[in-house]
């Protein structure tokens, strides 16, 4: 059974740990125990890890899968400024003098 550690061309997301995908948004898969179980069967059926099978399975998936359009959005609303969003108040008087009235 090959090691998911073992020095590849291009690294598995499963060399980095649960949870820590390199490059975009973690997948979380659950599974049964029977289908866990079907697939560490044909992983090492294959030679590979369970991860590594899966890994394959999901890029796969998304090359055959279509790309919707970028939304037409907008922001909410436009970015403020430092400066507009600090107008009309006055900096700190620092400690120990007295404010001017």
């Amino acid at each position: 059974m090959k090691e998911s550690h073992s020095a590849e061309i291009t690294e598995p997301a499963s060399v980095h740990g649960p949870g820590r995908a390199p490059a975009g948004m973690p997948l979380t898969i659950r599974l049964g125990e029977q289908e866990y179980a079907a697939l560490v069967r044909i992983a090492r059926s294959r030679e590979t890890t369970a991860a590594a099978l899966v890994e394959k399975l999901v890029l796969h998936a998304l090359s055959r899968a279509d790309v919707p359009p970028p939304a037409d959005s907008h922001p909410a609303r436009r970015h403020t400024t430092y400066e507009e969003a600090t107008a009309g108040f006055r900096p700190d008087v620092p400690a120990g003098t007295a404010p001017d009235m």
